[in-house]
């Protein structure tokens, strides 16, 4: 609950005020049940200046509780100690025959203005235990014990464990308001960037892919890598395929973010449910696959790439074939023996690093497959 309360501090306002209005309600309670039997006080000086301390103690607690700065600790506990020093009092200032004839203790149902000071600052669990602590002080006060104690002592339980909860569903409405809140400033900000963006660097991309595939030759290279790295911008500003998470728990759906290539022409296919992972790992398995593409891209120009998401469980797999000519036997040590550490870093060393293994299946005339394999279990893990 403190972290929902860090979200929003004075989300619980209106119950504060409302309790603030029910302290005086029940203060006048108290003296009009004191004014009708202050004549049979065995001490009625003493009375009256009880009955004054928690008057001006509603007076306090009221202003204190009005600020969130003021709502701490020791407060709390000083207004569950008017309240237990209220009900001690009582069999010193009352009569015995008050004591066996009446339920009522000195300062009457004034204690349940702490109680539900503690349910709304601490929820329902604060509150019940304030509540049972009270409870203790309350039968020792009193002559005799019957069924009307017991009631009331349920109802202060009762009351101390639905305003706490209802004080926990006011926290969390107000966390997922600024959550709300939060979501629709930043996609008004994506908004303002993809005008910035579509306004500056697309058009720029755009004039060098046409004017490139005009030049031909090594220009129509620059030109379709101009056109590829457009539409992967176009699908960013978006939103089709963002490394921000929206989701609470810090986790990223991978099937998402692999869904992004599909804009270079790549086939993608995923399960139909969310396969969440930490935003780290995620980043990392999606270098590892765009490493991958990168090599098809250079190696074998014109194939056809596809990309298939498994999730069993126990790993999630990432399959990145194409149909293209292949890769020799041996060729990959030679470029590691070489110092080209391409395959090994970008690809072998991200998917070892998140616990995996990158296992390649390859030949002349074979095309070319990676399988990414990703433990569950680690990915659920912080990468460090």
């Amino acid at each position: 609950m403190s972290a929902t309360a860090a979200v929003a501090p004075d989300a619980t306002a209106s119950l504060w005020k409302a309790l603030a209005v029910l302290r005086f309600i029940l203060l006048a309670h108290a003296l009009t049940v004191n004014v009708l039997r202050w004549q049979r006080f065995d001490h009625p000086l003493t009375g009256w200046l009880v009955l004054t301390c928690i008057a001006a103690w509603t007076l306090i607690a009221t202003w204190i509780y009005d600020s969130p700065d003021r709502r701490r600790w020791p407060v709390l506990v000083a207004d569950l100690a008017v309240a237990i020093g209220a009900i001690l009092i009582t069999p010193y200032v009352l009569s015995a025959e008050m004591l066996n004839r009446h339920d009522f203790t000195l300062p009457t149902y004034w204690i349940t203005a702490a109680v539900i000071a503690w349910s709304i600052h601490k929820g329902w669990i604060g509150g019940v235990c304030a509540a049972l602590l009270v409870c203790p002080f309350d039968i020792a006060s009193r002559a005799h014990v019957n069924t009307t104690t017991f009631s009331n002592i349920f109802l202060l339980i009762l009351a101390a464990a639905v305003v706490g909860y209802a004080s926990s569903l006011v926290r969390q409405a107000a966390a997922d308001r600024a959550r709300a809140t939060e979501l629709a400033a930043r996609t008004a900000e994506r908004e303002r960037l993809a005008r910035v963006v579509h306004d500056g660097v697309l058009q720029v991309l755009a004039y060098v892919e046409r004017r490139g595939s005009e030049l031909g030759g090594e220009a129509a290279d620059l030109a379709r890598a101009a056109g590829e790295q457009g539409e992967r911008l176009r699908v960013l500003i978006n939103g089709r395929h963002s490394d921000v998470t929206s989701r609470s728990d810090g986790q990223v759906d991978i099937g998402r973010e692999l869904a992004g290539f599909a804009a270079s022409g790549i086939s993608v296919a995923t399960p139909a449910d969310p396969v969440p992972m930490p935003q780290a790992a995620a980043a990392e398995l999606v270098a590892a696959v765009g490493a991958a593409l990168d090599n098809a891209a250079r190696h074998a120009p014109g194939a056809r790439v596809y990309i298939l998401l498994e999730d069993d469980g126990e790993a999630v797999t990432v399959s990145v074939r194409d149909n293209g000519p292949g890769i020799p036997d041996g060729r990959l040590s030679e470029a590691v023996a070489s110092g080209r550490m391409g395959v090994s870093r970008s690809i072998v060393g991200r998917i070892e690093e998140l616990g995996g293994t990158a296992a390649l299946v390859s030949g002349v005339g074979k095309g070319t497959e990676w399988e990414l394999r990703v433990p569950s279990a680690r990915t659920k893990a912080d990468i460090r």
